[in-house]
């Protein structure tokens, strides 16, 4: 047997969840910047060791994570 739920119940509910994603839009343009300088820019080569280059973007994205999340 289906039930039917309450449709206004489900709209108002994706209704918040899209404001609330907008706030947190426009909250982060306007109080985060990044710093581009800390990121390390990579010349890509012929010589490349790739699996360096993968474990290198890596520790940086743990690192940018951890920066984000820290609190400071």
């Amino acid at each position: 047997m289906i039930v039917r739920r309450n449709r206004l119940i489900i709209r108002v509910s994706l209704l918040l969840v899209l404001l609330a994603g907008m706030f947190g839009g426009w909250y982060a343009s306007h109080n985060w910047t990044p710093d581009l300088e800390a990121f390390e820019g990579r010349v890509l080569s012929e010589d490349v060791d790739w699996i360096d280059l993968a474990a290198g973007i890596g520790e940086e994205a743990v690192q940018l994570f951890l920066g984000l999340t820290s609190g400071n």
